[in-house]
């Protein structure tokens, strides 16, 4: 598969500049599944990236996990001692790549401004440990995190389960697998350009198999790694590939977000629309001409900032909610509905 099907829609002047800029320089190498251990970051690099440029404070521990020992990294705000929400983080890469501390910095501007803690767990990593592996860790760092809330500084009542990439899939399966399981309680789930469907066949995936910063080639080999011959086959779980779950109701409110030209565009539209279907609340936003990681190949584009306005956004309405009547007050006030506000607020559904 190198020649797509259908014609590329184009990258935006960044997203364009800095995709020329990886090839001249060599650093995008498409997936090998004989090197997927060498491509590996050191844990101790990542983490002293985060610390270094978030000022947040760390500490690991270890839990119990499904299959032994797990290592969890706590992080907070140094000195604070009040208790906030819950944040659970699932690093990206592939299922095969990246480590506790990957891309775990894209919470610290919701640290600052909310306070809280967030959990981030060494989950295990195909092939070595193929699925459901990984999401089981997750899900056993999931619980542990929320019977352990307060201890930890985080508030049990608010907990939000996040990830991108592959770790938007394991924040998927954590929220279908609580459903189903009858687990604690979810305030919401953030997801930016989950990885959702093994299939690999979406005319996205046919158009950008073999450009952007994940293509559709490398989402294969990632694929089958996690898999092996049971990728594309009815064997595949929905905890493994959220794609495949056949009812999205009864979940928690969501957030997507993903770029029109990268690999993962139809089946996170997909699955958003799907969650509409099932009754379900999905805010989903598709960001025309960015890549995979749009947020940093972007970002001194409108999308870069965009994204990361739209994130923040999202998580306060669910962590601090406006009074609803403050609207109703302003139309009131507006005078362009006379007859409104005739009666009490409570006789037309909304309490105060």
């Amino acid at each position: 598969m190198t020649e797509p099907v259908h014609p590329r829609p184009p990258f935006e002047p960044h997203t364009a500049l800095m995709l020329a800029a990886f090839v001249r320089d060599g650093l995008y190498v498409p997936l090998d599944p004989a090197t997927i251990a060498a491509t590996r970051k050191p844990v101790e690099e990542s983490r002293d990236h985060v610390l270094r440029t978030t000022g947040l404070e760390h500490r690991d521990l270890t839990i119990p996990g499904p299959d032994g020992d797990l290592t969890v990294a706590v992080l907070r705000r140094p000195g604070d001692t009040e208790p906030g929400p819950l944040f659970l983080w699932f690093h990206g890469g592939g299922l095969i790549q990246g480590n506790r501390f990957s891309s775990v910095d894209q919470l610290a501007p919701m640290i600052e401004r909310h306070g809280g803690v967030i959990v981030s767990p060494e989950y295990r990593l195909a092939p070595e440990h193929p699925a459901p592996a990984g999401m089981e860790d997750c899900y056993a760092t999931f619980l542990w995190a929320v019977a352990h809330a307060e201890e930890l500084g985080g508030d049990p009542s608010r907990v939000l389960v996040t990830g991108a990439s592959a770790g938007g899939n394991l924040a998927l399966a954590v929220a279908l697998a609580a459903r189903d399981r009858r687990g604690p309680g979810i305030l919401g789930v953030l997801a930016p350009y989950p990885m959702l469907d093994d299939r690999n066949d979406s005319v996205a995936v046919r158009q950008f198999w073999d450009e952007g910063t994940w293509t559709g080639h490398d989402n294969e080999v990632a694929w089958d790694a996690t898999l092996g011959e049971r990728r594309g086959t009815d064997d595949v779980s929905y905890l493994e590939a959220p794609a495949r779950a056949e009812w999205l109701g009864d979940l928690p409110p969501i957030f997507l977000d993903v770029a029109s030209t990268e690999p993962f565009r139809d089946e996170v539209v997909d699955f958003a629309s799907r969650v509409w279907r099932d009754g379900g609340d999905a805010e989903l936003h598709v960001y025309p001409g960015g890549t995979h990681v749009h947020e940093v190949l972007s970002a001194k584009s409108w999308i870069g900032e965009g994204v990361f306005r739209a994130r923040g956004e999202w998580v306060a309405r669910l962590l601090d909610p406006v009074d609803p009547s403050v609207t109703y007050d302003h139309v009131v006030a507006s005078g362009k509905y006379p007859l409104l506000g005739s009666g009490p607020l409570e006789t037309q559904g909304v309490a105060r």
